[in-house]
């Protein structure tokens, strides 16, 4: 019984301690969790093929795109948001709509490059994110390089360590002190004490 109390007690401490590990590393300045890079990279993609929809007439399949993955793009929206406030504090609101903006900027100037070349690697994308085997925008994000990728370092993950002594062939039994080592027990006289 003892020996799985301590086993438990110090599987706890290593959570804990990793949790707090965690917590510590990804407030660092301007690194990303993978649910942040997610984030990033749904607002890249999504910047693309929006500008897609104006420029290669393809209003149709973003308007299937993002009905498709609407409820997910919106929380990916919010983590996106999240993410800047953790990063910029109270301007982080300001630095998540600049993001996006020069995501779309970027997009935009990009097919002005090669209008043909964007419109046809928008329709590659489109015909990925609509594909069925595509359950999630997590795992249609897998697969997407974008130009974003390379705007956040990744947190680096450290995991903490604590050394188990094994225990012992036989664990020892404590000694009990006799009962004349102890000291005698005190009494209160409760007489004096209810006198008025």
């Amino acid at each position: 019984m003892r020996q799985s109390v301590k086993s438990g007690a110090a599987a706890l401490i290593l959570v804990c301690m990793s949790g707090n590990v965690w917590a510590a590393t990804a407030s660092a300045a301007g690194c990303a969790r993978p649910e942040d890079m997610n984030a990033v990279r749904a607002a890249a993609v999504q910047q693309r093929l929006m500008v897609a929809a104006l420029s290669c007439d393809a209003a149709q399949l973003y308007n299937n795109f993002v009905t498709a993955y609407q409820k997910e793009l919106q929380n990916s929206d919010r983590a996106l948001q999240n993410f800047f406030r953790r990063l910029n504090g109270n301007g982080g609101t300001a630095q998540y709509h600049a993001f996006k903006t020069r995501l779309a900027n970027n997009s935009s100037m990009q097919s002005i490059g090669d209008i043909t070349a964007y419109c046809a690697s928008a329709k590659e994308i489109f015909a990925v994110a609509l594909n069925s085997a595509k359950s999630t925008l997590a795992v249609f994000l897998s697969d997407q390089k974008t130009s974003a990728d390379d705007a956040f370092s990744p947190c680096q993950v450290r995991t903490a360590a604590i050394a188990v002594a094994a225990p012992p062939e036989s664990v020892p039994r404590p000694l009990n002190k006799p009962a004349a080592a102890l000291p005698p027990p005190r009494f209160i006289e409760m007489r004096a004490m209810n006198r008025k």
